[in-house]
């Protein structure tokens, strides 16, 4: 059988790192998906010292998995990136502006890297190995034993909002694609001009129901007993607190506008919502649901579901990164040497995932 074009077996595991802009979340993640020996630390403000952090809790980590130093490291980073050139164009929250951090990461390293975008990253997890099981999956030729991939747009909505869209066995977009909480808007009772994410993220539905309703709410701004704010919110509206319904709806019902449009133009797929407020049920799902098909017209209204991996999809999709670029980088079967080198001797397993 000819098997010039077989794609090289991906890795059977690799580790996810993903920087956020106070915590970094670090796992071990296998070809099915399933997450080992997860945890988080303190995101360093200075870049050296996360590529020094990521070093020394990789190697960590692999040391007590028992894999060697061979296994992929993914990095998922937020902001606008250059997978390509692997620079960081602008990170707002982590201050950093045209950085090469895949060259740094690779001085740091010696373990095979991927550089990506976080909620790129995300949506390819919930994709391969949450939400996206539950829907159709398609399998790209040559991408050996990764996993199919299902249609979807996937919304993680926290201290921000973006939006990555995977179709046809792959995201769709250049470095610029998914940026909605920059779109600006109206705020619904002020008229005030300004990004979708100050009116729709989970940070900004706790800020508004403060600022709007109770001025003594001020801890639903950043957070309510360690929950994200929008969820004190949440179960406000869902107690029939009518300040709460309001600003809840109004969020959801900005966010469904955006996400008419992009619905209509590349198509009817399922909508995955991650972060905290996925886990509001009914009230968040339905509402936004409603608010989108009363935009659409014609346009079939798509589900509207609630992420599978919540706040490690990052993680995971960083991984899955890992593989893919080692997938990318292996030699194919036509590179081998022809029978004049039959002597000589195998590569070692870390030789062929490179």
């Amino acid at each position: 059988m000819d098997t010039s074009d077989t794609a090289p077996p991906s890795p059977q595991r690799a580790i996810g790192v993903d920087v956020g802009g106070t915590r970094t979340k670090i796992g071990l993640v296998s070809a099915d998906g399933s997450l080992g020996i997860p945890y988080s630390l303190p995101t360093p403000r200075d870049p050296r010292e996360l590529c020094a952090m990521i070093a020394r809790e990789t190697t960590s980590l692999g040391e007590r998995a028992g894999v060697g130093c061979e296994v992929p490291v993914g990095v998922a980073v937020p902001g606008i990136i250059d997978e390509d050139r692997e620079v960081v164009e602008l990170a707002v929250n982590l201050g950093w502006k045209d950085l090469a951090l895949g060259a740094m990461l690779r001085e740091a390293l010696s373990a095979p890297i991927a550089l990506g975008h976080d909620v790129r990253a995300g949506g390819m997890a919930e994709a391969a190995w949450g939400t996206g099981k539950l829907l159709p999956q398609r399998r790209l030729p040559d991408s050996g034993n990764l996993p199919p991939l299902a249609d979807l747009l996937f919304v993680p909505i926290g201290t921000g909002i973006a939006a990555a869209v995977v179709h046809d066995g792959k995201v769709f977009g250049d470095r610029f694609t998914g940026e909605i909480g920059q779109v600006m808007v109206e705020e619904p009772y002020t008229g005030k001009r300004m990004r979708l994410e100050e009116v729709a993220s989970a940070s900004a539905i706790g800020r508004r129901f403060a600022e709007q309703i109770d001025h003594d709410a001020h801890a639903l701004v950043t957070t309510d007993g360690g929950r994200p704010a929008a969820r004190a919110v949440v179960d406000l509206a869902r107690e029939g607190h009518p300040g709460a319904e309001r600003i809840l709806v109004s969020a959801l019902d900005t966010l469904g506008q955006a996400l008419a449009t992009i619905i209509s133009s590349v198509g009817t797929l399922p909508v995955v919502i991650g972060g905290g407020l996925a886990e509001g049920g009914s009230i968040v799902l339905d509402t936004l649901r409603g608010a989108i098909q009363s935009r659409l017209g014609v346009v079939p209204t798509p589900p509207v579901l609630p992420s599978s991996l919540g706040m490690w999809a990052g993680c995971q999709g960083a991984a899955l990164l890992g593989m893919s670029r080692a997938i990318a980088e292996a030699p194919s079967s036509s590179d081998a040497p022809g029978p004049a080198a039959d002597k000589a001797p195998r590569p070692s397993d870390h030789e062929a995932a490179r």
